[in-house]
Protein backbone atom coordinates (compact mmCIF):
# COMPACT_ATOMS: atom_id res chain seq x y z
CA UNK A 1 0.00 0.00 0.00
CA UNK A 2 2.77 2.39 0.94
CA UNK A 3 4.74 1.44 -2.15
CA UNK A 4 1.75 2.09 -4.40
CA UNK A 5 1.14 5.45 -2.80
CA UNK A 6 4.78 6.51 -3.24
CA UNK A 7 4.74 5.32 -6.82
CA UNK A 8 1.68 7.41 -7.58
CA UNK A 9 3.22 10.50 -5.97
CA UNK A 10 6.45 10.02 -7.91
CA UNK A 11 4.57 9.69 -11.17
CA UNK A 12 2.58 12.86 -10.42
CA UNK A 13 5.62 14.97 -9.63
CA UNK A 14 7.57 13.79 -12.65
CA UNK A 15 4.75 13.81 -15.17
CA UNK A 16 4.64 16.32 -18.00
CA UNK A 17 1.79 18.69 -18.70
CA UNK A 18 0.59 18.51 -22.28
CA UNK A 19 0.35 21.65 -24.41
CA UNK A 20 -3.42 21.47 -24.10
CA UNK A 21 -3.23 21.29 -20.31
CA UNK A 22 -0.82 24.25 -20.28
CA UNK A 23 -3.21 26.28 -22.42
CA UNK A 24 -6.06 25.57 -20.02
CA UNK A 25 -3.88 26.48 -17.05
CA UNK A 26 -2.98 29.79 -18.71
CA UNK A 27 -6.65 30.67 -19.11
CA UNK A 28 -7.43 29.59 -15.56
CA UNK A 29 -4.67 31.83 -14.15
CA UNK A 30 -5.87 34.77 -16.24
CA UNK A 31 -9.50 34.39 -15.18
CA UNK A 32 -8.64 33.99 -11.48
CA UNK A 33 -6.46 37.11 -11.36
CA UNK A 34 -8.91 39.14 -13.44
CA UNK A 35 -12.03 38.47 -11.36
CA UNK A 36 -10.45 39.01 -7.92
CA UNK A 37 -11.80 42.62 -7.67
CA UNK A 38 -15.38 41.31 -7.91
CA UNK A 39 -15.00 39.64 -4.51
CA UNK A 40 -13.35 42.48 -2.59
CA UNK A 41 -14.96 45.50 -0.95
CA UNK A 42 -12.77 48.31 -2.20
CA UNK A 43 -12.17 51.77 -0.73
CA UNK A 44 -12.96 54.83 -2.82
CA UNK A 45 -9.86 55.60 -4.84
CA UNK A 46 -8.35 59.00 -5.57
CA UNK A 47 -9.30 60.25 -9.06
CA UNK A 48 -12.07 57.65 -9.35
CA UNK A 49 -14.47 60.55 -9.79
CA UNK A 50 -13.03 61.17 -13.25
CA UNK A 51 -13.65 57.63 -14.51
CA UNK A 52 -17.25 57.79 -13.31
CA UNK A 53 -17.99 61.30 -14.61
CA UNK A 54 -16.81 60.72 -18.19
CA UNK A 55 -18.52 57.34 -18.45
CA UNK A 56 -21.76 58.75 -17.04
CA UNK A 57 -21.83 61.71 -19.42
CA UNK A 58 -21.28 59.44 -22.42
CA UNK A 59 -23.90 56.97 -21.18
CA UNK A 60 -26.58 59.69 -20.97
CA UNK A 61 -25.80 60.91 -24.48
CA UNK A 62 -23.54 63.89 -23.85
CA UNK A 63 -20.96 64.41 -26.60
CA UNK A 64 -17.25 65.05 -25.87
CA UNK A 65 -16.01 68.56 -26.70
CA UNK A 66 -19.56 69.62 -27.65
CA UNK A 67 -21.19 69.11 -24.24
CA UNK A 68 -18.11 68.81 -22.05
CA UNK A 69 -14.44 69.61 -22.56
CA UNK A 70 -11.36 67.54 -21.86
CA UNK A 71 -7.63 67.84 -22.66
CA UNK A 72 -7.40 64.36 -24.22
CA UNK A 73 -9.45 61.93 -26.26
CA UNK A 74 -12.50 60.10 -25.01
CA UNK A 75 -11.27 56.54 -25.67
CA UNK A 76 -10.77 55.79 -21.98
CA UNK A 77 -14.48 56.21 -21.21
CA UNK A 78 -15.92 54.08 -24.04
CA UNK A 79 -15.82 50.71 -22.24
CA UNK A 80 -16.98 52.08 -18.84
CA UNK A 81 -19.84 53.95 -20.58
CA UNK A 82 -20.93 50.73 -22.31
CA UNK A 83 -20.90 48.93 -18.95
CA UNK A 84 -22.93 51.77 -17.42
CA UNK A 85 -25.53 51.17 -20.11
CA UNK A 86 -25.62 47.45 -19.27
CA UNK A 87 -25.22 47.39 -15.47
CA UNK A 88 -26.13 50.92 -14.39
CA UNK A 89 -24.02 54.00 -13.48
CA UNK A 90 -22.59 52.65 -10.24
CA UNK A 91 -19.01 52.76 -9.02
CA UNK A 92 -18.91 48.98 -8.82
CA UNK A 93 -19.81 48.89 -12.51
CA UNK A 94 -16.38 50.40 -13.09
CA UNK A 95 -14.88 47.35 -11.36
CA UNK A 96 -16.79 45.10 -13.76
CA UNK A 97 -15.50 47.14 -16.70
CA UNK A 98 -11.95 46.77 -15.41
CA UNK A 99 -12.37 43.01 -15.04
CA UNK A 100 -13.29 42.91 -18.74
CA UNK A 101 -10.31 45.13 -19.65
CA UNK A 102 -7.98 42.91 -17.60
CA UNK A 103 -9.27 39.77 -19.33
CA UNK A 104 -8.75 41.37 -22.73
CA UNK A 105 -5.23 42.54 -21.87
CA UNK A 106 -4.23 39.07 -20.66
CA UNK A 107 -5.71 37.33 -23.70
CA UNK A 108 -3.96 39.73 -26.07
CA UNK A 109 -0.63 39.40 -24.25
CA UNK A 110 -0.96 35.62 -24.51
CA UNK A 111 -1.89 35.92 -28.19
CA UNK A 112 1.21 38.01 -28.93
CA UNK A 113 3.49 35.46 -27.26
CA UNK A 114 1.76 32.64 -29.13
CA UNK A 115 2.29 34.36 -32.49
CA UNK A 116 5.94 34.90 -31.59
CA UNK A 117 6.37 31.14 -31.01
CA UNK A 118 6.92 31.23 -27.24
CA UNK A 119 6.55 27.68 -25.94
CA UNK A 120 3.38 26.97 -23.90
CA UNK A 121 5.21 26.40 -20.60
CA UNK A 122 7.30 29.55 -20.98
CA UNK A 123 4.20 31.43 -22.09
CA UNK A 124 2.45 30.30 -18.93
CA UNK A 125 5.22 31.69 -16.71
CA UNK A 126 5.24 35.02 -18.58
CA UNK A 127 1.46 35.25 -18.39
CA UNK A 128 1.53 34.48 -14.67
CA UNK A 129 3.97 37.31 -14.16
CA UNK A 130 1.83 39.62 -16.31
CA UNK A 131 -1.14 38.76 -14.11
CA UNK A 132 0.56 39.21 -10.76
CA UNK A 133 2.53 42.35 -11.65
CA UNK A 134 0.14 44.18 -13.98
CA UNK A 135 -3.40 42.80 -13.95
CA UNK A 136 -3.60 42.28 -10.19
CA UNK A 137 -2.94 45.94 -9.38
CA UNK A 138 -5.64 47.32 -11.69
CA UNK A 139 -8.97 47.15 -9.89
CA UNK A 140 -10.34 50.38 -11.38
CA UNK A 141 -10.23 51.77 -14.95
CA UNK A 142 -7.62 54.43 -15.57
CA UNK A 143 -6.52 56.03 -18.83
CA UNK A 144 -2.82 55.34 -18.32
CA UNK A 145 -3.74 51.65 -18.26
CA UNK A 146 -6.39 51.66 -20.99
CA UNK A 147 -4.06 53.36 -23.47
CA UNK A 148 -1.59 50.47 -23.17
CA UNK A 149 -4.32 47.86 -23.53
CA UNK A 150 -5.39 49.46 -26.82
CA UNK A 151 -1.73 49.49 -27.86
CA UNK A 152 -1.44 45.80 -26.99
CA UNK A 153 -4.36 45.03 -29.30
CA UNK A 154 -2.74 47.06 -32.08
CA UNK A 155 0.58 45.23 -31.63
CA UNK A 156 -1.18 41.86 -31.77
CA UNK A 157 -2.96 42.90 -34.97
CA UNK A 158 0.16 44.26 -36.69
CA UNK A 159 2.04 41.05 -35.90
CA UNK A 160 -0.86 39.08 -37.37
CA UNK A 161 -0.63 41.30 -40.46
CA UNK A 162 3.11 40.72 -40.76
CA UNK A 163 2.94 36.95 -40.37
CA UNK A 164 -0.07 36.13 -42.54
CA UNK A 165 -0.01 35.52 -46.30
CA UNK A 166 -3.73 36.00 -46.92
CA UNK A 167 -4.43 39.35 -48.64
CA UNK A 168 -7.97 39.52 -47.24
CA UNK A 169 -6.73 38.95 -43.70
CA UNK A 170 -3.94 41.47 -44.18
CA UNK A 171 -6.49 44.15 -45.04
CA UNK A 172 -8.64 43.31 -42.01
CA UNK A 173 -5.67 43.18 -39.61
CA UNK A 174 -4.23 46.45 -40.88
CA UNK A 175 -7.56 48.31 -40.73
CA UNK A 176 -8.21 47.16 -37.17
CA UNK A 177 -4.60 47.82 -36.14
CA UNK A 178 -4.72 51.45 -37.29
CA UNK A 179 -8.06 51.93 -35.54
CA UNK A 180 -6.61 50.82 -32.21
CA UNK A 181 -3.41 52.87 -32.43
CA UNK A 182 -5.50 55.96 -33.23
CA UNK A 183 -7.88 55.03 -30.39
CA UNK A 184 -4.87 54.75 -28.06
CA UNK A 185 -3.77 58.25 -29.10
CA UNK A 186 -7.28 59.55 -28.41
CA UNK A 187 -7.16 57.88 -25.02
CA UNK A 188 -3.87 59.41 -23.83
CA UNK A 189 -1.57 61.38 -26.10
CA UNK A 190 1.84 60.30 -24.81
CA UNK A 191 1.08 56.59 -24.57
CA UNK A 192 -0.78 56.75 -27.88
CA UNK A 193 2.13 58.45 -29.63
CA UNK A 194 4.45 55.74 -28.32
CA UNK A 195 1.98 53.10 -29.55
CA UNK A 196 2.10 54.66 -33.02
CA UNK A 197 5.91 54.72 -32.85
CA UNK A 198 6.10 51.04 -31.86
CA UNK A 199 3.69 49.82 -34.55
CA UNK A 200 5.31 52.06 -37.18
CA UNK A 201 8.74 50.67 -36.29
CA UNK A 202 7.50 47.12 -36.83
CA UNK A 203 5.91 48.16 -40.14
CA UNK A 204 9.16 49.79 -41.31
CA UNK A 205 11.04 46.56 -40.59
CA UNK A 206 8.63 44.77 -42.93
CA UNK A 207 9.23 47.43 -45.60
CA UNK A 208 13.00 46.92 -45.40
CA UNK A 209 12.67 43.14 -45.32
CA UNK A 210 10.28 42.85 -48.26
CA UNK A 211 11.47 45.99 -50.10
CA UNK A 212 7.84 47.00 -50.61
CA UNK A 213 6.38 50.30 -49.43
CA UNK A 214 2.80 49.60 -50.45
CA UNK A 215 1.78 48.08 -47.13
CA UNK A 216 3.25 51.00 -45.18
CA UNK A 217 1.47 53.51 -47.41
CA UNK A 218 -1.84 51.71 -46.84
CA UNK A 219 -1.09 51.67 -43.11
CA UNK A 220 -0.37 55.42 -43.07
CA UNK A 221 -3.40 56.25 -45.19
CA UNK A 222 -5.74 54.14 -43.07
CA UNK A 223 -4.40 55.73 -39.89
CA UNK A 224 -5.01 59.21 -41.34
CA UNK A 225 -8.59 58.25 -42.18
CA UNK A 226 -9.20 57.10 -38.60
CA UNK A 227 -7.61 60.30 -37.26
CA UNK A 228 -9.95 62.33 -39.47
CA UNK A 229 -12.91 60.33 -38.14
CA UNK A 230 -11.83 61.12 -34.57
CA UNK A 231 -11.10 64.82 -35.15
CA UNK A 232 -13.29 66.34 -37.86
CA UNK A 233 -16.67 65.96 -36.06
CA UNK A 234 -15.29 67.92 -33.09
CA UNK A 235 -13.47 70.78 -34.84
CA UNK A 236 -16.47 73.16 -34.49
CA UNK A 237 -16.39 72.70 -30.71
CA UNK A 238 -13.06 74.31 -29.75
CA UNK A 239 -11.21 71.02 -30.22
CA UNK A 240 -7.93 72.80 -30.99
CA UNK A 241 -8.03 74.63 -27.68
CA UNK A 242 -8.81 71.59 -25.57
CA UNK A 243 -6.91 68.69 -27.10
CA UNK A 244 -3.50 68.71 -25.44
CA UNK A 245 -0.60 68.20 -27.83
CA UNK A 246 1.66 70.45 -25.79
CA UNK A 247 0.38 73.74 -27.22
CA UNK A 248 -0.89 76.69 -25.19
CA UNK A 249 -2.56 76.81 -22.74
CA UNK A 250 -1.24 73.29 -22.02
CA UNK A 251 2.26 72.48 -20.85
CA UNK A 252 4.26 69.73 -22.53
CA UNK A 253 5.43 66.98 -20.19
CA UNK A 254 8.19 65.90 -22.56
CA UNK A 255 11.19 67.41 -20.79
CA UNK A 256 14.64 66.15 -21.71
CA UNK A 257 15.99 66.97 -18.25
CA UNK A 258 13.31 64.82 -16.55
CA UNK A 259 13.89 61.94 -18.97
CA UNK A 260 17.66 62.05 -18.39
CA UNK A 261 17.22 62.25 -14.63
CA UNK A 262 14.96 59.19 -14.59
CA UNK A 263 17.25 57.34 -16.98
CA UNK A 264 20.46 57.87 -15.02
CA UNK A 265 19.19 58.10 -11.44
CA UNK A 266 16.51 55.42 -11.70
CA UNK A 267 15.21 52.88 -14.23
CA UNK A 268 17.41 50.16 -12.71
CA UNK A 269 15.27 47.29 -13.99
CA UNK A 270 15.09 48.73 -17.50
CA UNK A 271 18.85 49.20 -17.68
CA UNK A 272 19.46 45.72 -16.24
CA UNK A 273 17.16 44.17 -18.84
CA UNK A 274 18.88 46.08 -21.62
CA UNK A 275 22.17 44.53 -20.52
CA UNK A 276 20.70 41.01 -20.52
CA UNK A 277 19.07 41.56 -23.91
CA UNK A 278 22.38 42.85 -25.29
CA UNK A 279 23.97 39.47 -24.42
CA UNK A 280 21.12 37.65 -26.15
CA UNK A 281 21.25 39.83 -29.26
CA UNK A 282 25.04 39.56 -29.56
CA UNK A 283 24.53 35.82 -29.78
CA UNK A 284 21.73 36.10 -32.34
CA UNK A 285 23.47 38.54 -34.67
CA UNK A 286 26.41 36.20 -35.16
CA UNK A 287 24.44 35.23 -38.25
CA UNK A 288 22.93 38.60 -39.04
CA UNK A 289 21.18 37.78 -42.31
CA UNK A 290 19.49 34.70 -40.90
CA UNK A 291 18.37 36.65 -37.84
CA UNK A 292 17.08 39.60 -39.88
CA UNK A 293 15.12 37.36 -42.26
CA UNK A 294 13.58 35.35 -39.43
CA UNK A 295 10.40 37.42 -39.04
CA UNK A 296 9.29 35.94 -35.74
CA UNK A 297 12.67 36.34 -34.04
CA UNK A 298 13.39 39.82 -35.34
CA UNK A 299 9.90 41.13 -34.61
CA UNK A 300 10.19 39.84 -31.05
CA UNK A 301 13.57 41.51 -30.48
CA UNK A 302 12.40 44.78 -32.05
CA UNK A 303 9.22 44.75 -29.99
CA UNK A 304 11.12 44.27 -26.73
CA UNK A 305 13.43 47.18 -27.47
CA UNK A 306 10.43 49.38 -28.31
CA UNK A 307 8.66 48.35 -25.10
CA UNK A 308 11.72 49.20 -22.99
CA UNK A 309 12.15 52.55 -24.74
CA UNK A 310 8.48 53.29 -24.20
CA UNK A 311 8.72 52.34 -20.52
CA UNK A 312 11.66 54.72 -20.12
CA UNK A 313 9.69 57.64 -21.56
CA UNK A 314 6.19 57.05 -20.24
CA UNK A 315 7.38 56.96 -16.62
CA UNK A 316 8.15 60.66 -17.09
CA UNK A 317 5.21 61.81 -19.19
CA UNK A 318 2.60 59.77 -17.26
CA UNK A 319 4.04 59.60 -13.78
CA UNK A 320 0.80 58.62 -12.00
CA UNK A 321 0.57 55.87 -10.92
CA UNK A 322 4.19 54.88 -10.38
CA UNK A 323 3.37 51.45 -11.84
CA UNK A 324 2.33 52.98 -15.17
CA UNK A 325 5.09 51.16 -17.09
CA UNK A 326 5.30 47.95 -15.07
CA UNK A 327 4.23 45.89 -18.11
CA UNK A 328 7.78 45.85 -19.47
CA UNK A 329 8.81 43.14 -17.00
CA UNK A 330 6.45 40.58 -18.49
CA UNK A 331 7.59 41.19 -22.06
CA UNK A 332 11.27 40.95 -21.16
CA UNK A 333 10.77 37.80 -19.09
CA UNK A 334 8.94 36.22 -22.02
CA UNK A 335 11.77 37.19 -24.38
CA UNK A 336 14.50 35.89 -22.08
CA UNK A 337 12.69 32.59 -21.53
CA UNK A 338 12.14 32.27 -25.26
CA UNK A 339 15.75 33.08 -26.19
CA UNK A 340 17.62 31.00 -23.63
CA UNK A 341 18.04 27.28 -24.32
CA UNK A 342 17.20 25.17 -21.26
CA UNK A 343 18.46 21.65 -20.70
CA UNK A 344 15.39 20.76 -18.65
CA UNK A 345 11.68 20.65 -19.41
CA UNK A 346 9.66 23.42 -17.77
CA UNK A 347 6.44 21.51 -18.37
CA UNK A 348 7.49 18.84 -15.87
CA UNK A 349 5.00 19.19 -13.04
CA UNK A 350 7.37 19.70 -10.13
CA UNK A 351 9.65 22.06 -12.09
CA UNK A 352 6.72 24.19 -13.19
CA UNK A 353 5.37 24.22 -9.64
CA UNK A 354 8.67 25.43 -8.20
CA UNK A 355 9.01 28.16 -10.85
CA UNK A 356 5.45 29.36 -10.24
CA UNK A 357 6.12 29.58 -6.50
CA UNK A 358 9.33 31.53 -7.10
CA UNK A 359 7.57 33.99 -9.41
CA UNK A 360 4.84 34.50 -6.81
CA UNK A 361 7.51 35.03 -4.15
CA UNK A 362 9.49 37.42 -6.37
CA UNK A 363 6.52 39.74 -6.96
CA UNK A 364 4.90 39.31 -3.55
CA UNK A 365 4.62 42.94 -2.39
CA UNK A 366 1.17 43.61 -3.87
CA UNK A 367 -0.65 40.59 -2.49
CA UNK A 368 1.37 40.63 0.76
CA UNK A 369 -0.21 43.96 1.68
CA UNK A 370 -3.60 42.26 1.61
CA UNK A 371 -2.47 38.92 2.98
CA UNK A 372 -0.80 40.27 6.09
CA UNK A 373 -4.10 41.77 7.22
CA UNK A 374 -5.47 38.24 7.44
CA UNK A 375 -2.29 36.87 9.03
CA UNK A 376 -2.29 39.66 11.60
CA UNK A 377 -5.60 38.37 12.97
CA UNK A 378 -4.23 34.86 13.37
CA UNK A 379 -0.63 35.51 14.37
CA UNK A 380 0.02 39.25 14.94
CA UNK A 381 3.66 38.74 15.88
CA UNK A 382 4.50 37.37 12.42
CA UNK A 383 3.64 40.58 10.57
CA UNK A 384 4.51 43.12 13.22
CA UNK A 385 2.26 44.68 15.78
CA UNK A 386 2.11 48.18 17.14
CA UNK A 387 5.45 49.99 17.00
CA UNK A 388 6.74 50.86 20.45
CA UNK A 389 9.48 53.35 21.26
CA UNK A 390 11.12 50.83 23.60
CA UNK A 391 12.35 48.82 20.62
CA UNK A 392 14.91 49.77 18.01
CA UNK A 393 14.53 47.92 14.73
CA UNK A 394 14.15 48.65 11.03
CA UNK A 395 10.56 49.77 11.48
CA UNK A 396 10.81 51.45 14.88
CA UNK A 397 14.11 53.36 14.91
CA UNK A 398 12.41 56.63 13.87
CA UNK A 399 9.70 58.52 15.71
CA UNK A 400 6.38 58.37 13.79
CA UNK A 401 5.58 61.55 11.87
CA UNK A 402 3.29 63.58 14.10
CA UNK A 403 2.21 65.78 11.19
CA UNK A 404 0.29 62.98 9.52
CA UNK A 405 -3.32 62.08 10.15
CA UNK A 406 -4.18 62.78 13.78
CA UNK A 407 -6.72 59.98 13.87
CA UNK A 408 -7.32 57.27 11.28
CA UNK A 409 -10.43 57.69 9.19
CA UNK A 410 -13.19 55.15 9.67
CA UNK A 411 -14.06 53.69 6.26
CA UNK A 412 -17.43 52.00 5.94
CA UNK A 413 -20.12 51.00 3.45
CA UNK A 414 -22.97 53.39 2.73
CA UNK A 415 -26.58 53.08 1.61
CA UNK A 416 -26.02 55.19 -1.49
CA UNK A 417 -26.74 53.09 -4.56
CA UNK A 418 -23.90 54.42 -6.71
CA UNK A 419 -21.40 53.78 -3.89
CA UNK A 420 -22.62 50.27 -3.04
CA UNK A 421 -19.69 47.88 -2.61
CA UNK A 422 -17.29 50.80 -2.11
CA UNK A 423 -16.01 52.02 1.24
CA UNK A 424 -16.07 55.71 2.16
CA UNK A 425 -14.93 57.72 5.19
CA UNK A 426 -17.74 57.93 7.72
CA UNK A 427 -17.60 61.74 7.66
CA UNK A 428 -17.98 61.73 3.85
CA UNK A 429 -21.12 59.61 4.09
CA UNK A 430 -22.58 61.99 6.67
CA UNK A 431 -21.69 64.94 4.43
CA UNK A 432 -23.50 63.41 1.44
CA UNK A 433 -26.56 62.84 3.61
CA UNK A 434 -26.42 66.51 4.59
CA UNK A 435 -26.43 67.52 0.92
CA UNK A 436 -29.42 65.32 0.11
CA UNK A 437 -31.33 66.83 3.04
CA UNK A 438 -30.80 70.41 1.92
CA UNK A 439 -34.12 72.10 1.16
CA UNK A 440 -32.93 73.29 -2.24
CA UNK A 441 -32.02 69.72 -3.19
CA UNK A 442 -35.30 68.23 -1.96
CA UNK A 443 -37.59 70.89 -3.44
CA UNK A 444 -36.02 72.22 -6.64
CA UNK A 445 -36.33 70.50 -10.01
CA UNK A 446 -33.74 70.93 -12.77
CA UNK A 447 -31.10 71.64 -10.17
CA UNK A 448 -28.01 73.35 -11.60
CA UNK A 449 -25.01 71.96 -9.75
CA UNK A 450 -21.36 72.88 -10.18
CA UNK A 451 -19.63 69.85 -8.70
CA UNK A 452 -15.93 70.56 -8.23
CA UNK A 453 -15.38 67.59 -5.96
CA UNK A 454 -14.63 63.88 -6.14
CA UNK A 455 -18.23 63.00 -5.39
CA UNK A 456 -19.35 63.09 -9.01
CA UNK A 457 -21.78 60.13 -8.55
CA UNK A 458 -24.01 62.54 -6.63
CA UNK A 459 -25.37 63.52 -10.05
CA UNK A 460 -27.15 60.17 -10.15
CA UNK A 461 -27.99 60.12 -6.44
CA UNK A 462 -29.57 63.58 -6.45
CA UNK A 463 -30.93 63.27 -9.96
CA UNK A 464 -29.46 66.32 -11.68
CA UNK A 465 -27.94 66.42 -15.17
CA UNK A 466 -24.27 67.45 -15.25
CA UNK A 467 -23.95 70.96 -16.64
CA UNK A 468 -22.80 71.15 -20.25
CA UNK A 469 -20.27 73.54 -21.80
CA UNK A 470 -17.75 73.16 -19.03
CA UNK A 471 -14.66 71.00 -18.40
CA UNK A 472 -15.10 67.36 -17.50
CA UNK A 473 -12.93 67.92 -14.44
CA UNK A 474 -11.28 70.92 -12.83
CA UNK A 475 -7.58 70.21 -12.30
CA UNK A 476 -5.96 73.63 -12.66
CA UNK A 477 -3.68 73.96 -15.72
CA UNK A 478 -4.37 70.35 -16.65
CA UNK A 479 -8.05 70.34 -17.53
CA UNK A 480 -9.20 73.86 -16.67
CA UNK A 481 -7.29 76.99 -17.60
CA UNK A 482 -7.33 80.74 -16.94
CA UNK A 483 -10.00 81.42 -19.56
CA UNK A 484 -12.29 78.77 -18.11
CA UNK A 485 -11.65 79.73 -14.49
CA UNK A 486 -12.66 83.30 -15.36
CA UNK A 487 -15.91 82.01 -16.90
CA UNK A 488 -16.67 79.95 -13.79
CA UNK A 489 -16.08 82.95 -11.56
CA UNK A 490 -18.38 85.11 -13.68
CA UNK A 491 -21.08 82.43 -13.55
CA UNK A 492 -20.77 82.33 -9.76
CA UNK A 493 -21.03 86.11 -9.55
CA UNK A 494 -24.20 85.89 -11.68
CA UNK A 495 -25.58 83.17 -9.39
CA UNK A 496 -26.06 80.71 -12.27
CA UNK A 497 -25.63 77.66 -10.02
CA UNK A 498 -28.12 76.51 -7.39
CA UNK A 499 -25.58 74.37 -5.58
CA UNK A 500 -21.77 74.26 -5.70
CA UNK A 501 -19.46 71.63 -4.23
CA UNK A 502 -15.83 72.69 -3.96
CA UNK A 503 -13.06 70.40 -2.74
CA UNK A 504 -10.10 71.91 -0.94
CA UNK A 505 -6.88 69.85 -0.83
CA UNK A 506 -4.26 72.09 0.84
CA UNK A 507 -1.40 69.63 0.33
CA UNK A 508 -1.76 69.82 -3.46
CA UNK A 509 -0.83 72.75 -5.69
CA UNK A 510 -4.32 74.20 -6.28
CA UNK A 511 -5.72 70.96 -7.67
CA UNK A 512 -9.02 72.82 -7.74
CA UNK A 513 -8.50 76.52 -8.66
CA UNK A 514 -8.46 78.75 -5.62
CA UNK A 515 -9.91 81.69 -7.59
CA UNK A 516 -13.21 79.83 -7.83
CA UNK A 517 -13.27 79.28 -4.08
CA UNK A 518 -12.63 82.95 -3.46
CA UNK A 519 -15.59 83.84 -5.70
CA UNK A 520 -17.79 81.33 -3.88
CA UNK A 521 -16.90 82.83 -0.51
CA UNK A 522 -17.81 86.26 -1.85
CA UNK A 523 -21.06 85.56 -3.69
CA UNK A 524 -22.42 82.33 -2.16
CA UNK A 525 -23.27 81.04 1.27
CA UNK A 526 -21.34 78.09 2.67
CA UNK A 527 -23.82 75.73 4.32
CA UNK A 528 -21.65 72.70 5.08
CA UNK A 529 -18.12 71.34 5.06
CA UNK A 530 -17.03 67.73 5.49
CA UNK A 531 -14.23 65.19 4.93
CA UNK A 532 -13.34 64.42 1.31
CA UNK A 533 -13.12 60.73 0.28
CA UNK A 534 -9.36 60.44 0.62
CA UNK A 535 -6.88 59.58 3.37
CA UNK A 536 -5.60 63.12 3.78
CA UNK A 537 -7.42 64.40 6.84
CA UNK A 538 -7.01 68.02 5.71
CA UNK A 539 -8.99 67.41 2.51
CA UNK A 540 -12.57 68.59 2.74
CA UNK A 541 -15.57 69.41 0.59
CA UNK A 542 -17.38 72.72 1.01
CA UNK A 543 -21.07 73.07 0.11
CA UNK A 544 -22.33 76.42 -1.19
CA UNK A 545 -25.81 77.66 -2.13
CA UNK A 546 -26.81 80.97 -3.68
CA UNK A 547 -29.32 81.54 -0.90
CA UNK A 548 -27.82 84.10 1.47
CA UNK A 549 -28.15 83.33 5.18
Amino acid sequence: MRSGSNSKMKFTLNSYLSDKALERLQLAILVIFSIIPLFIQLPFKINLFLAWEGAYRLSIGQIPFKDFSLPMGFGFWLIPALFFKIFGPYLFTLVKAQVFINLVSGLVFRSILKKLSVEPAKRLLALLFFCISYIFIHFWPWYNHSVFVFELIAIDLVISYMLTASFKRKVIYLSLCTFFIVLSFFTKQDGGALAITTVSTLMLYLVILEKDWRGFLVYSGTALLWIAAFVLPFLPYDFGYWFNVGQEPHNSRVKISDILTDAFEGSLWIKFYLLIIAFILFEKIQNWKEFFHNKTEFIFALLILCILGQAMLVQVTSYIPHTVNIYFHSFVIAYILHSVHLNFKIQRTWVLGVLICLILFWWSADYWRYGKRIISRIAPSLVGGKVTLNEVSKYSWAVPDSTKIEKPLVWKASDFRTFRGVLLPEETIEGMETILNLEIVKSKKDLKVLNMSELTPLAYEIGFTPIINQPLWFHRNVSVFDRDIEILCKNIEAHQYDLVLFEEIPELNQFYPEAVRISLQKYYSKVASFQAPRDLSKSFIEVYTKEVN
